[in-house]
């Protein structure tokens, strides 16, 4: 088995390398969203650099695992829930490379499918792994934590920094990439979110089924995935054309009011997730009780920023 994990690691190393080495005839400019969109970064760091370090890691610890006789459970956990990270990241600069913005790159989908595979194969090495997350529960529970951290932090940025660029009433090309990465910080807090909850549920699936306050919690956890697909996949990728001023003030209605309805709908789910997780006297809640409060939060983020969009496009014609 940790052959062919080997050979998947030198596969995606030698794509990612070639790619890497293609990308040095490229003109990036760091100022244009639109390179950022074209996937040529990833938190100002080149794509394919973090690819290529990546796998040449992979190849790297499961080199040594060969050499060995085998990787202890614990390394195979980590690497089970690395690889299903880097899937669902992959899965992600896939689906934007489909956006009209950007041509499509095939190079994105083979590592998504590299991983796929991979996730099976250390799934297949190990005996009954989901029983076995029990033993890095802690490490799990820290990186659940820093998801949360990374997305409710980058939202209330994102939410303070979109009224801070719009003074002025749009959005130019420097805040835009701004924005932009701080939406890739808030959508690499939401995978690791999804992916930490997945493994952490696995450790005691019967208690967490039987949690209504963990069943809120996953209710606000599919808005925040809607909501995010919203952003990074529709919004972003038009950011620059959100305008208030009077003479834009017909154009892009849908685009504008997306825009603050998102803001809303991810600062009250995020909040929502993070009481949910941290309050544990909400256990003695019934899932109704706490869903009814939460939709009518939602409306009142949705009807509030609607009016904050009003009265700026209202000040901006005066």
């Amino acid at each position: 088995m940790i052959i062919w994990i080997l050979l998947l690691s030198v596969t995606g190393l030698i794509i990612s390398f070639l790619s890497l080495r293609n990308r040095d005839r490229v003109e990036v400019r760091e100022d244009d969203p639109t390179d950022y969109l074209k996937g040529m970064y990833l938190l100002k760091i080149p794509y394919q650099k973090v690819v290529t370090g990546y796998f040449g890691i992979m190849l790297l610890v499961y080199g040594i695992a060969a050499i060995r006789g085998g990787n202890p459970d614990i390394l195979d956990l980590a690497w089970l829930i690395l690889t299903s990270t880097a899937f669902l990241l992959f899965l992600y600069k896939w689906g934007i490379s489909l956006t009209e913005q950007i041509s499509f790159k095939a190079s994105t989908l083979i590592y998504a499918l590299i991983n796929a595979v991979l996730i099976y194969l250390i799934i297949l090495k190990m005996d009954s792994p989901f029983d076995k997350l029990q033993l890095i529960r802690d490490y799990t529970l820290a990186l659940h934590l820093l998801g949360m951290t990374l997305g409710l932090g980058g939202t209330l940025i994102l939410d303070i920094l979109i009224f801070h660029f719009m003074r002025d009433f749009h959005i130019s090309k420097k805040e835009a990439v701004i924005m932009h990465l701080i939406s890739q910080l808030i959508l690499i807090g939401l995978i690791l979110l999804i992916v930490s909850g997945v493994a952490l549920y696995y450790t005691q699936p019967d208690v967490y089924l039987a949690s209504d306050r963990w069943l809120m919690k996953m209710t606000a956890v599919v808005f925040l995935t809607i909501n995010g697909l919203f952003l990074n996949f529709y919004m972003m990728p038009k950011i620059e054309q959100l305008s208030l001023k009077e003479e834009d003030t017909g154009d892009n209605k849908t685009l504008k009011r997306t825009a603050f309805a998102v803001g809303g709908i991810s600062m009250v789910s995020w909040l929502a997730a993070f009481v949910l997780a941290m309050i544990k006297d909400l256990e003695n809640f019934p899932y109704l009780y706490m869903l009814i409060p939460y939709l009518v939060l939602i409306g009142l983020a949705i009807g509030g920023s609607q009016f904050a969009k009003s009265k700026m496009e209202k000040d901006a014609k005066e």
